[in-house]
């Protein structure tokens, strides 16, 4: 046997890790394609996209037709002026799409980008075999994949933390500060995103004990920082104030208070009905979205580096972040919604994967010692096999959800309505007006109160007609004027 035919070439071609990062993109442009059928699912995806459109004009928003209160429409702040609720980032990275008419094909490329830089880095840090462990395991992550497959920001704020990552990285094994330069600029357009995600990046690096590399990040964070005060006092009136709190009202008046509780409170560490949710977030975490294993092949690698490895930094940073990642999650409310269980803890999937990497050799050696080397063969083959079969599981509840709450455009396309009015009848009408930024297309979608009679609103647009949507498995449409 040749060196070129050695096992360990296998670990080490590029061409394999390419082959895999191919096979993961492919796999997320499908999903969002023909499973998800590149819509916008929830209200936070069809807020986001609502503002990539307005970006994809070149404009921050739009203003506020006649009747405002007839069209609320979820997580979208409709004042004098429409626009989302969310920070500039994610949206500005849709909008690349939106322009073209592809917004759906910006959150794969993301995926793949987070991908190829946990790789790179993991490669530079651990070698090649744990480079592609790390790639596998947060590429077949049922969480990485599905949220790679839709629009929420959890991608995209997954990319650029994965920068964040690979700087510290290289700073551990050079101390170059320059390396910090990019870690606070990763961080920035975090903030950016998901502004407490990159809060949480940076305390974690408190990690490090570097007082200088932290200050040089902060200050490398600073200016991405400014552009998000600019933002909001263009969109909301003041530099501090963001479409979190200027949305609430309209959230409380839609949910009922309940609903539009602060998400941020110091009492759900003791509160029954959030303790038991966030037990429940950490069990889907580990037992739903992620590769089946991977919590202990991680715990594993976080003593598998000694004190004399030379990624002993990396895996004090990578148990500070994931740390960091769950205790802040018990501080933050976690209700059901229509989103992934464990979607706030996307970003502890890089450190996860990190450690994973480290640990799979561990893990592997032990199971072959105790049970056989077949064994821990099938073992490492059933969770692969499993990984994609547990996001297959969820798909299969979600998919029917999105055929439902795309069923009324769908019917009303299919009855041919083209200027005129639809009255959304549904429990939660506000999930459906979806009338795009600047209100300009043939349908107007009204998500007005149940009260709301079909005569006050044909009053309201006398020279359109007027039709009622009724929610129903399929819509039923029926024209009052």
């Amino acid at each position: 046997m040749t060196d070129s035919d050695s096992p360990r070439s296998i670990w080490e071609s590029t061409g394999l890790a390419l082959a895999i990062l191919i096979a993961c993109g492919v796999m997320y442009l499908l999903v969002a394609r023909l499973a998800l059928h590149a819509f916008p699912f929830s209200g936070d995806e069809y807020s986001l996209t609502l503002q990539a459109e307005l970006f994809a004009r070149g404009i921050l928003k739009a203003p506020a037709p006649e009747h405002a209160d007839w069209l609320r429409v979820d997580h979208v702040v409709i004042d004098r002026w429409v626009r989302s609720k969310y920070p500039p980032g994610a949206p500005a990275l849709l909008a690349l799409g939106a322009r073209a008419g592809v917004a759906w094909i910006v959150t794969p490329i993301e995926g793949v980008v987070a991908l190829l830089v946990t790789w790179l880095s993991t490669r530079r840090l651990l070698g090649p075999r744990e480079a592609l462990i790390a790639l596998v395991t947060l590429g077949l992550a049922p969480l990485f994949a599905f949220q790679a497959a839709s629009f929420y920001t959890q991608t995209a704020t997954t990319m650029f933390l994965a920068g964040g990552f690979a700087g510290i990285g290289a700073w551990c094994r050079t101390h170059r500060s320059a390396w910090m330069v990019l870690v606070g600029a990763a961080i920035g357009c975090t903030f950016l995103i998901r502004p407490i995600d990159a809060l949480l990046f940076g305390a974690a690096m408190l990690s490090l004990r570097s007082a200088r590399a932290i200050v040089i990040a902060a200050l490398s964070a600073i200016p991405f920082v400014v552009v998000s005060c600019l933002y909001q006092n263009a969109q909301f009136g003041a530099p501090f104030l963001d479409g979190y709190h200027v949305y609430q009202p309209t959230f409380a008046a839609l949910y009922g208070a309940t609903a539009a509780a602060n998400p941020i409170l110091l009492s759900y560490l003791w509160n029954p009905v959030q303790l038991w949710n966030h037990i429940d977030v950490f069990r889907a975490f580990v037992v739903d979205w992620t590769v089946p294993g991977t919590a202990l092949v991680a715990l594993m690698g976080a003593f598998a580096i000694g004190r004399e490895h030379p990624a002993r930094s990396m895996r004090t940073f990578s148990v500070a972040l994931v740390a960091t990642y769950l205790g802040a999650l018990l501080l933050t409310i976690a209700d059901v919604d229509d989103g992934a269980r464990a979607r706030y803890l996307s970003s502890a999937l890089i450190p996860v994967a990190f450690l994973s990497a480290a640990g799979f050799a561990p893990a592997c050696a032990a199971l072959a010692s105790r049970f056989g080397p077949r064994v821990r063969t099938t073992l490492v083959v059933i969770a692969l096999v499993f990984a994609p079969a547990q996001l297959a599981a969820f798909l299969v509840a979600r998919v029917p959800q999105v055929w439902k709450r795309e069923g009324l455009y769908r019917a009303v396309e299919g009855a041919a309505v083209h200027d005129a009015i639809v009255v959304v009848r549904a429990a939660y009408p506000s999930r459906y007006a979806r009338n795009g930024g600047l209100f300009d297309r043939p349908v107007l979608y009204l998500s007005a109160p149940a009260t709301t009679s079909a005569e006050t609103i044909a009053a309201a647009f006398p020279d359109r007609a007027i039709w009622e949507a009724n929610e129903g498995d399929p819509w039923t449409l029926r024209r009052t004027r």
